[in-house]
């Protein structure tokens, strides 16, 4: 599983204190990040773009309230996740909140990762997406975070906005789902999983 960067406790202290080489430093790690999740939903970059801007931007302007977050990847996700849905819905001209369902979350197959050993991969690479196709896009979405960013399921909670117990229930469906479809060991599925997601950002 590829490793995802943490933050020290001491670079949000730092941001705190209006250092703004440490803020930077969360940019650098956070925008690529925020990006590939966002690419999941729509292809609009500018979109994007613009809702990583003020997602950190208002991260910034309120740091003093850094102590309050409990998790700050969760907090990031969260904000970015309400701004883009709220763009998104914008530019469909939709006043209805989005529902669980009303959403695509796209969990695509890396190009390279085809051309690896394609004898060997092709059929696999077909089946994991056939597989990946048949699940709810919540449970794309916490499947996305839990093998992908390798969050912990109070995490995903927050940035879904559901319980821990039903995270735990969701992600145990969507494996489930997968078995049936995929007819492999799980743990082989998840290692073929981690290495196909793809990295979309620029």
């Amino acid at each position: 599983m590829e490793k995802v960067p943490q933050v020290d406790p001491t670079v949000l202290a730092a941001i705190k204190n209006g250092d703004k080489r440490a803020y930077a430093a969360i940019y650098r790690i956070y925008y690529s990040r925020l990006y590939n999740y966002g690419y999941k939903f729509t292809r609009n970059i500018l979109a994007i773009e613009d809702c990583i801007q003020e997602v950190l931007t208002s991260f910034w302007i309120n740091r003093q309230k850094i102590e309050s977050i409990t998790s700050f990847e969760s907090y990031l996700f969260v904000s970015f996740r309400n701004r883009l849905m709220k763009s998104l819905q914008e530019k469909q001209l939709n006043t209805e909140t989005l529902r669980d369902e009303d959403y695509q979350f796209e969990l695509e197959l890396s190009i390279d990762q085809l051309m690896i050993n394609a004898d060997s991969l092709f059929e696999q690479q077909t089946n994991l997406k056939a597989a990946l196709n048949n699940l709810t896009e919540r449970q794309k979405e916490a499947i996305y975070f839990k093998y992908y960013e390798n969050l912990e399921y109070e995490q995903i909670a927050r940035i879904l906005n559901i319980s821990t117990k039903a995270t735990y229930k969701l992600v145990a469906r969507a494996i489930a789902e997968l078995r049936l479809v995929y007819q492999q060991n799980v743990s082989s599925f998840l290692l073929l999983l981690t290495m196909s997601v793809s990295c979309s950002c620029p």
